[in-house]
């Protein structure tokens, strides 16, 4: 039986994120986590120019090549890790504009 074109989307998403996180080291570059890959993500260098996101259609839609080179870009982080790059950092949006910083402590 034929996959739905749905699954096949996400399962290709999914092998091509396995494969990305393992060319970056396969653990986030700030703590060492490993456990979860959908806790690790692709954080932008700052300096570096950013074409797009590495994440949803993108990793299913964008050619191979396209997503090695944009990775180059990023480093790879935990969930935890990227919230607090962006709360020192702030965000920076598509436009260009930024959020200001947001640390706090608890």
């Amino acid at each position: 039986m034929r996959k739905k074109h749905g699954e096949y989307l996400r399962d290709k998403r999914n092998r091509r994120k396995e494969e990305l996180v393992k060319l970056k080291g396969g653990k986030c570059q700030r703590c060492g986590y490993s456990k979860s890959l959908s806790a690790l993500g692709f954080h932008h260098k700052k300096g570096k120019v950013k074409k797009f996101n590495i994440s949803g259609k993108n990793l299913s839609h964008k050619t191979w090549k396209e997503l090695v080179e944009e990775s180059e870009k990023c480093e790879l982080l935990c969930s935890n890790c990227h919230a607090e790059v962006h709360d020192e950092e702030g965000w920076i949006h598509e436009d260009g504009k930024q959020t200001p910083k947001m640390i706090r402590t608890i």
